[in-house]
């Protein structure tokens, strides 16, 4: 069976709305006899009247009431289809869900975000980066905000920003009050690390490899958190990043020469998402926070 046109049902929408063909014509910003030949062929292809001719225009029959009816619908919700796409577009509505292995450059990155477009609802995850990235290639998250990744294959990876590898110490430990560590002398201490996936684990072995320096953790944990509350309590000694080393009194903080930079953040996504429109917009966050 033959489809339905869509222009012969908008030319009998408009004729049924504005009363006759003329002014149908007008509305659809075509000529006249092109809205009759739409509405014959319409009424061929239903085998029934949809209009009654009358002097100063027509009317619809029975049948042609309750196709109107349809039409109505079938143009309202293609109006809402357009607006919501519209509304989607300029970003006055949606949502984003992310993923991050820390909760410092992401929510930067979220507040730039808010600040420019506060009508998309957001969502962060937090995981080491590691688990971070499985998220991302799996689909589960729309991006994530993290330490750059090695293997970038299939993804778009927008750096953000560089942070230090730097050294937290208890406050009133004998090394305390130095200007700098260098890595031998923090590794001749009890260790304190992440667990293996996360950012700073990887980065913290690939500095010992580089400086041919044995790695022999005295404690693994399995958060920056859990990291900072082990080293305050004199549990040991351990590396973050520079940017999540502020605000505890009861750390030491100290430069790791050597280590400046190594980490760099990045905005990560499947690659060809970074060309939608809530992605674009991110991005533009993600570069105000990196000064770019």
């Amino acid at each position: 069976m033959r489809k339905l046109s869509t222009s012969q049902l908008r030319a009998f929408d408009a004729v049924a709305r504005e009363g006759g063909m003329s002014k149908a014509a007008a509305l659809l910003n075509v000529t006249q006899p092109t809205v009759t030949v739409q509405i014959r062929q319409l009424e061929e292809r239903c085998g029934f009247a949809l209009f009654r001719r009358m002097p100063d225009g027509v009317a619809l029959t029975d049948q042609g009431k309750r196709l109107f009816e349809l039409t109505r619908r079938m143009f309202t919700s293609e109006t809402l289809i357009e607006d919501f796409v519209d509304a989607a577009r300029g970003l006055e509505i949606g949502a984003l869900k992310l993923a991050a292995d820390g909760p410092h450059v992401a929510l930067d990155v979220i507040a730039a975000f808010r600040a420019a477009h506060p009508a998309v609802g957001l969502s962060v995850w937090l995981a080491n980066a590691g688990r971070v990235l499985e998220e991302v290639r799996a689909g589960r998250v729309d991006a994530a905000i993290m330490g750059k990744p090695l293997d970038s294959e299939g993804l778009f990876v927008e750096p953000i920003l560089a942070q230090d590898v730097v050294a937290i110490l208890p406050r009133h430990h004998a090394l305390a009050d130095r200007a700098s560590l260098d890595l031998a002398t923090l590794m001749g201490e009890p260790l304190i690390v992440r667990e293996k996936g996360s950012n700073t684990r990887r980065l913290l072995e690939q500095a010992a490899r580089e400086a041919d320096l044995p790695l022999d953790p005295a404690l693994e944990l399995g958060s920056r958190e859990a990291v900072k509350e082990a080293v305050a309590i004199g549990l040991g000694v351990s590396v973050i990043l520079s940017r999540e080393a502020v605000g505890d009194s009861r750390l030491a903080v100290l430069p790791l020469p050597g280590l400046e930079g190594l980490n760099e953040d990045a905005l990560v996504c499947p690659k060809g998402a970074e060309r939608r429109t809530a992605m674009r917009a991110l991005r533009t966050a993600a570069r105000q926070v990196g000064g770019g």
